[in-house]
């Protein structure tokens, strides 16, 4: 007797169903070993990028200096803004020291021990004005240099604050707060 057009097709069917089933039967002494080695083959690819890429927070030695990270991070999290007060920061990141490389002058180069920090704009950031949104980058800048400054370390590293949108525009980089210079550019375009 020769199988029909329909019952072939669902004998494959269930032959496919069959073939997904025994795929996602695998022991669990092996997802445990394939879990514990994909975790090891993340730590080694972190390891082989550029220090700006990798997992930095637990890369901060100094405790002092992890603890004003953190309290930093709390700080831009409880900023709010508008009618409905909104997160002004969606996400605040303090990396560890790095050496900077500052230009001054023709072929003159200096190179700085820096505190970089990172704020990504929340929902409360539309809501304010340019002005209002000036005054509270430099008031974040000016919050993190003091923390930094309190420490009173030595080399103590000046603190770099950038800011960002969530889709990765960088609105500001703040090295130092001049008076009569905006620092946000880019977000009216």
């Amino acid at each position: 007797m020769k199988p029909t057009f329909p019952s072939l097709r669902r004998d494959l069917a269930r032959l496919a169903v069959l073939g997904f089933a025994v795929a996602g039967c695998e022991p669990a002494s092996t997802r445990v070993e394939t879990e514990e080695l994909r975790r090891a083959n993340d730590a080694a690819k972190a390891e082989r990028l550029p220090p700006a890429y990798r997992n930095s927070q637990d890369k901060i030695n100094d405790p002092r200096l992890l603890e004003l990270a953190d309290r930093f991070k709390e700080w831009a999290q409880k900023q709010r803004a508008g009618a409905n007060q909104a997160r002004l920061f969606g996400r605040a990141e303090v990396l560890p020291p790095t050496q900077t490389v500052l230009p001054y002058g023709v072929g003159a180069f200096q190179q700085e021990p820096r505190l970089p920090a990172i704020l990504t704009t929340g929902p409360g950031w539309a809501a304010l004005k340019p002005d209002e949104k000036e005054a509270r980058v430099a008031a974040a800048f000016g919050e993190l240099s003091g923390r930094l400054d309190a420490l009173k370390l030595d080399p103590s590293p000046r603190p770099t604050l950038t800011i960002q949108m969530p889709s990765g525009l960088v609105l500001g980089w703040i090295n130092d707060l001049m008076g009569g210079r905006k620092n946000l550019h880019g977000e009216e375009q």
